[in-house]
């Protein structure tokens, strides 16, 4: 294929529109160099649903439809574990009488999935009023948890110690050991890239109860759970990559959820409390469109034409596509568009200096693997092998983003596109 990112756009656009035809030329043998693409990005899952339930025959070669099936089946078994995981520590936290909800995974079932299934989740994430941190870490430490570090802003990330370890290229749907935890007591932590959206209040006190397979747990209300995924989104964009399958549920939650007028109006609101979390916003749904081609609710339509930035829509215009479609971990192209979101320029500069010369111990294959299990050639092997690549990946995403840097300043010099752009097109 001349497009190197064409059989993913393919499955995008598919997952929007269920057109079959989109894959007819796509060759098994582009498909066997997309799965650990497809697994990675978390778009495996829902695309072998899809399959299942619309039988694509001679579209999409045979030996693909049963890998991806085999990962739907394999998944649902690991999921009905993680669940177990995920009642456990619900269960600590509400005899704790910790003041929680949970966020992202399970509950966005079935707003965004139609079963657990659908979805592949590696930790578990809750929302704990800052208040009850202490209350929530010993209720997580009484599951035989540890701390494995803890930010000034509140988040915590516990980890129970793993007796095997999933290589960086292993199968990812295998059962999983214990899941890490990560508690937040803010919806955005901003002490490491020394953004602040101030005004983002009042999650604690929109709260539901939901229920998965006989599980029930508080989980966000509509409004502030979508306002939440662009929150996600944005932090990812700050680094490097994020799975496709983070704008696939927003995309999803969207279509799901479109003629709720009342719904997307409250998210209007949440999001204009802030400029820059509502320019931030709007970068975000220019990316979900860009990948998914969704229209927009008017409130949301009209928050993107308010909010995006020149800035922001000349790096869709250029960077979105190569940045949206790379493989993990992706490229540091996203340094371009953040710029524009930090208003100390030392910060920033210090910050740009952190990412691109990466002082710090590089990081280990697993956090979470025990003494014994770190001691094996194996294990050693994989690991040695995984700080090589990190470094190379250093290297080779540095220059291109420094030569892209050059380009880019020229162009912001005399960019007159539309800024608009992707609404326009709906």
């Amino acid at each position: 294929m001349a497009d190197p990112f064409l059989l993913r756009k393919m499955v995008v656009r598919f997952l929007r529109t269920d057109r079959l035809e989109l894959f007819e030329g796509a060759k098994e043998e582009d498909w066997r160099k997309n799965l650990r693409w497809l697994d990675r990005s978390g778009l495996a899952l829902p695309l072998a649903a899809r399959f299942e339930a619309l039988q694509p025959g001679v579209a999409v070669p045979g030996g693909i439809r049963t890998a991806l099936h085999s990962r739907l089946l394999d998944n649902q078994k690991r999921m009905e574990r993680m669940l177990g995981f995920f009642q456990e520590a619900t269960r600590a936290l509400a005899a704790s009488s910790v003041r929680y909800c949970c966020v992202k995974g399970f509950t966005l079932i079935p707003d965004c999935f139609d079963g657990i299934r659908e979805r592949h989740q590696v930790d578990l994430d809750f929302l704990v009023a800052p208040q009850d941190l202490k209350r929530a870490q010993y209720a997580i430490e009484g599951l035989g948890y540890r701390v494995q570090r803890a930010a000034v802003s509140g988040e915590t990330r516990f980890i129970k110690p793993w007796k095997k370890h999933i290589g960086a290229n292993g199968y990812l749907y295998q059962l999983p050991e214990p899941p890490p935890i990560e508690v937040h007591t803010r919806v955005w932590e901003p002490e490491v890239e020394a953004i602040d959206f101030p005004h983002l209040s009042g999650f604690f006190d929109a709260t539901e109860v939901h229920d998965i397979a006989g599980v029930q747990f508080p989980r966000l209300r509509p409004a502030h759970q979508f306002a939440y995924l662009l929150v996600h989104i944005f932090r990812h964009l700050l680094f490097s990559w994020t799975r496709l399958l983070s704008l696939y549920e927003v995309a999803t939650f969207i279509l799901a959820r479109s003629s709720e007028g009342v719904l997307w109006t409250e998210v209007s609101q949440i999001v204009c409390k802030d400029t820059r979390f509502a320019s931030a916003c709007a970068l975000v749904l220019g990316l979900v469109d860009q990948a998914f081609s969704i229209p927009l609710p008017q409130p949301l339509r009209e928050v993107y034409l308010r909010s995006l930035s020149a800035d922001s829509a000349l790096w869709m215009d250029l960077y979105s596509i190569p940045w949206l479609f790379a493989d993990p971990p992706g490229t540091k192209l996203a340094l371009l568009v953040q710029q524009q979101f930090w208003s100390d320029r030392r910060a920033w500069r210090q910050y740009l200096l952190r990412r691109l010369v990466p002082l710090q111990q590089p990081h280990a294959l697993s956090d979470e693997a025990t003494e014994s299990a770190r001691a094996t050639l194996a294990y050693r092997a994989a690991d040695t092998w995984y700080k090589a690549s990190r470094l190379w990946y250093h290297l080779r995403s540095d220059c291109r983003y420094l030569m892209a840097r050059v380009r880019w300043e020229q162009l912001k010099e005399t960019y007159h596109g539309p800024i608009h752009r992707v609404v326009d097109e709906f």
